[in-house]
């Protein structure tokens, strides 16, 4: 305790001695310079400014142009510092607006609304059967609310809300033996039933027997579907399964368009709160006129 008593009264002792030196000595260049150097190293903040161009007036040009090279060095970092701020903002702007410009082109039916919710868990033991998102009753998400993912900019189908908490909810996946979800092939238009076979692959069934199928084609949401919108992306046919002699129908594999286990968004048509769909309706060109309503009246 007693050394470090002594060394800073030292360091006081010399620094005071240094001090009364440089008083003491005539204002000559170099002492200009070294004062300036010393005030630089000790607080930098001061010369910069309009008052920091005062304080290098009457400095030596080399320790100038050295004292002002190491200040635009400094503001240079700063600048790129604030760049590089700018520029994540920018990305994680590009990046949410891919991932909102499909819902741009979705028309959900009449009482509903999109809402973005995050992955929050999966059940190892259930992999293709189910996830939990963030999204609850408090969001108005209610039971049999249909989720859509995303792939490539376009919609795809994922599953259904089967369990709602206040902050999250349950979303069983139409990869899951409970599932199925009414179905279209694309180019040959035929409808039938896509149910899931608690694997990565679905079947779709109750295709009629008499045309020739073909692997390749998409398989799309039906509008006879009660959950989904019509016209959202399932997967594609990619095997035809033998015809059973003793079904009246054809089945195909469907490979999903996107796996549940790699999502970390997904997109629920929750319902419209109250007042906000005749507010849209009206912002749409929906609403009555007011020469109507006059002539009501």
């Amino acid at each position: 305790m007693h050394r470090e008593a002594r060394i800073s009264n030292y360091l006081l002792a010399g620094f005071a001695l240094v001090s009364l030196v440089l008083l003491s000595l005539p204002l000559s260049a170099p002492v200009l310079a070294f004062k300036a150097c010393v005030a630089y190293v000790l607080n930098p903040v001061a010369f910069y400014g309009a008052k920091g161009a005062e304080r290098l007036s009457g400095i030596p040009g080399r320790v100038r142009g050295l004292l002002v090279a190491d200040i635009e060095n400094r503001l240079l970092r700063e600048e790129i510092r604030r760049a590089a701020w700018v520029q994540a903002e920018a990305d994680a702007l590009r990046a949410e607006n891919q991932r909102l410009r499909p819902a741009l082109g979705l028309k959900p039916p009449e009482g509903l609304e999109p809402l973005w919710a995050r992955v929050m868990e999966r059940d190892p033991l259930h992999w293709y059967r189910s996830l939990m998102v963030d999204a609850g009753s408090e969001e108005g998400v209610a039971l049999n609310t249909p989720v859509l993912g995303q792939k490539e900019g376009r919609l795809v189908a994922i599953g259904r809300v089967v369990e709602v908490r206040p902050r999250s909810s349950l979303v069983l996946l139409v990869t899951d033996e409970l599932s199925s979800v009414a179905a279209t092939l694309s180019a040959s238009a035929l409808e039938g039933l896509v149910q899931g076979q608690g694997g990565r692959r679905l079947l779709m069934n109750y295709l009629s027997s008499e045309v020739q199928l073909q692997a390749g084609e998409s398989v799309t949401t039906s509008p006879t579907s009660a959950t989904f919108p019509p016209e959202i992306l399932i997967g594609t046919a990619v095997r035809v399964r033998p015809r059973d002699p003793f079904l009246t129908y054809q089945a195909v594999e469907v490979e999903p368009a996107v796996e549940g286990s790699a999502l970390t968004e997904v997109l629920l048509l929750k319902k419209a709160l109250p007042g906000r769909s005749q507010s849209m309706a009206r912002s749409q060109g929906g609403g009555v006129s007011q020469d109507a309503a006059e002539a009501a009246r």
